[in-house]
């Protein structure tokens, strides 16, 4: 398929890569895995090392960028977008680090993309929400401008990151390719990872029987942009059901964003 022809994943955390891109893993000429040190966790930062020595794909590389460690600084229900990723809100975490690496990002990028006609890489809200993701997206998607790939992007949203997923999919025009996960090589590798202490989602994950790509486009939709259909992944990172409330409050932004 023409999608994935000359392409690479883009990937923030060793595991993510196998947690949102599982169906074109093995298919993709490369993947490369943007950070792995994590100053407050040393069992993480040994066991990504030996994951990544012992992985049993030939296609991956990391960056090895140190995290920083902003995950718990953003307000999801008021997220406020930068050119960085997000505004960290919370005064009592440093946003320096995280600022720093997206200039580092689009520097060691620029060089790991050269040639590829197809780009995957986290959506723009982070999938379930973190901050890392979207910061990874940012720097990517600058790049995209300049260095005039097509870009793609997972369908997975939680109940964190609905709110930005709603602002950034209305009016767009979107194109998608759905595939079907490979869950035999997906629990193969997570294995890995939890062999090493490094696991760092639901012990108990069951992957989806399909994921969809979404095509990362600057053209807005014609006509008024009522919207298009495309499937969500929805994920909640909550022990209780989302509120409907919230829901309710969910479905009027949206609302309102299609009458304007």
């Amino acid at each position: 398929m023409k999608e994935l022809e000359s392409s690479v994943i883009v990937a923030a955390h060793p595991d993510d890569e196998n947690l949102w891109f599982s169906s074109i893993l093995s298919k993709v000429d490369q993947v490369v895995i943007c950070f792995l040190p994590v100053p407050s966790n040393s069992t993480w930062t040994e066991g990504r090392r030996k994951s990544l020595a012992s992985y049993p794909l030939g296609n991956v590389s990391c960056l090895e960028l140190v995290e920083s460690e902003v995950f718990w600084g953003v307000d999801w229900s008021r997220a406020v977008e930068t050119e960085y990723g997000l505004k960290i809100t919370d005064t009592r975490l440093s946003d320096k680090a995280y600022i720093q690496n997206f200039d580092i990002l689009q520097q060691q990028l620029r060089t790991q993309l050269q040639g590829y006609r197809n780009v995957f890489t986290h959506n723009p809200w982070g999938e379930y929400g973190h901050v890392e993701h979207v910061q990874v997206y940012r720097a990517v998607k600058a790049l995209q401008r300049e260095m005039k790939f097509s870009l793609w992007f997972p369908n997975y949203a939680s109940n964190k990151s609905a709110g930005l997923m709603a602002d950034t999919l209305a009016g767009r025009e979107l194109q998608s390719v759905t595939l079907e996960t490979d869950k035999a090589l997906a629990e193969r590798i997570a294995d890995v990872y939890k062999v090493n202490d490094c696991w760092t989602w639901y012990k108990d994950y069951a992957w989806c029987d399909s994921e969809t790509f979404i095509g990362d486009c600057d053209e807005p939709a014609e006509g008024r942009g009522y919207g298009r259909v495309v499937t969500i992944n929805f994920i909640s990172i909550e022990p209780q059901p989302v509120e409907l409330s919230r829901f309710a409050k969910l479905v009027a932004r949206v609302r309102r964003r299609a009458r304007l």
